[in-house]
């Protein structure tokens, strides 16, 4: 089946001309020359496998048959973000779905027994207790909302059901966030629950690691148990899981039936509506990190049917036009709203922002296979944020916060706090 995924992509792949698009964000938008990198992994390995249009070379090479899946190509495969900045980049110039074969290689490397044996383990995690990591972190799912006395969905009703994801099991600083939302929700009179020990894992790792019928099951059980919570709205804490439910469900599993919004969407709306006040001066001067799956990867996939035709021996174009999926309507602006209506806080820019946000390294199932890609993707983007004067690095993403934190507030260089959006809310609020 995956290898019929990618002969089914095989016109996007005959469109790399080795560019180097991939490589870095597209040169109209460099800033500083320090940092146009696009590509953690290229960056990382400089080498041509490595980057966007490499895995295309060798996906047209695997599927006319020149190459065969070997455990090198799987290495190759799985040392990759996923962070989708070669789709974007590569859109500059052209209609190409880079993203979509990256994620159909490594797909095929998992149907021929090729998985990283990291990725293995975390997947095994998830298939038997909902959670991806070989051992189960302390405490069941929800254990973050207890003391709150935040509705329990669906035994009772609420309007908003908060969606925190699982990390917050293992990872003390995002309960701690998940915590803050809640307060802030309750204090501003929304109606909110949660769906305690029933709360699922939105089963983001398992797309990232190409595990594809394990994230449609976990994802579909996900639809199914966010329907059955009977809320309108669903407010997810963590970038990450935002994406997965808006961009990635819908072609894998299904559309939830309320709406989904990210945090800092919801919290900018309680704020624009004065719904929730900010009396408190925080005086820090902040950059803001776009997380990958709550920007470029937050998009929903759009639906076409037509007909692609060939001009001049080798440009294609459809008829009727195919949309295409830019990156440019992920959730930039809400985070950035909340950042300048902060009283006392300096909110500067980083130089690659938004759809060609540079990726923290926390994502494809890098940190636990590839630690090193990882934590050299943190220190490049930590180095940008010293670089534009900022004391503290935002984000709005557990993974994002996670990844940078590791790296800027034990690493080498001068400490850099990262926080979340959420815990800034949390202060200039005065709770």
């Amino acid at each position: 089946m995956s290898l019929a995924r990618l002969q089914e992509l095989r016109e996007e792949m005959l469109k790399c001309f080795r560019c180097n698009l991939c490589k870095m964000v597209p040169l109209p938008v460099v800033r500083n020359p320090d940092f146009f990198d696009g590509c953690p992994a290229n960056r990382e390995y400089v080498f041509h496998s490595y980057s966007g249009s490499g895995k295309q070379i060798m996906a047209l090479s695997l599927t006319d048959g020149r190459i065969e899946a070997d455990r090198a190509l799987a290495e190759i495969t799985c040392a990759c973000t996923t962070c989708g900045l070669c789709d974007v980049s590569c859109k500059f110039n052209m209609d190409a779905e880079r993203h979509l074969v990256n994620m159909a290689l490594r797909e095929h490397m998992v149907e021929e027994g090729l998985e990283v044996e990291a990725h293995r383990r975390m997947i095994e995690g998830l298939r038997r207790h909902g959670y991806p990591a070989e051992d189960p972190p302390g405490g069941p799912p929800g254990r973050w909302a207890e003391g709150l006395g935040l509705k329990a969905l669906p035994a009772e009703s609420a309007e908003v059901l908060l969606f925190a994801g699982c990390l917050e099991r293992e990872d003390p600083r995002a309960a701690s966030t998940a915590r803050k939302l809640a307060r802030l929700l309750v204090h501003a009179g929304v109606d909110v629950g949660t769906l305690g020990e029933q709360e699922p894992c939105c089963g983001l790792p398992a797309y990232w690691t190409g595990y594809r019928e394990v994230f449609t099951g976990v994802a579909s059980e996900a639809v199914s148990r966010l329907n059955g919570s009977g809320a309108r709205t669903v407010v997810a804490v963590s970038g990450s899981c935002l994406g997965a439910i808006r961009s990635k469900f819908p072609a894998y599993a299904a559309v939830p039936g309320a709406e989904v919004v990210h945090a800092t969407e919801f919290l900018w709306k309680l704020i624009r509506e004065r719904a929730l006040s900010l009396p408190r001066p925080v005086h820090r001067k902040v950059a803001y990190h776009d997380p990958c799956y709550l920007g470029r990867q937050s998009e929903p996939p759009v639906a076409w049917e037509g007909e692609t035709r060939v001009t001049h021996g080798c440009m294609t174009y459809h008829v009727p036009d195919r949309p295409v999926n830019r990156g440019v309507n992920g959730v930039y602006d809400a985070p950035r709203s909340i950042l300048r209506a902060i009283r006392g806080l300096e909110f500067v820019e980083l130089y690659r922002i938004r759809e060609y946000s540079f990726c923290c390294g926390g994502g494809g199932g890098v940190p636990e296979a590839y630690p090193n890609l990882a934590a050299s993707a943190a220190a490049h983007r930590l180095a940008e944020a010293r670089a534009v004067g900022a004391e503290h690095l935002v984000t709005a993403c557990h993974h994002c916060r996670r990844t940078l934190a590791a790296c800027g507030e034990g690493g080498p260089e001068a400490p850099m706090p990262v926080l979340d959006v959420i815990d800034l809310v949390y202060e200039a609020a005065g709770l």
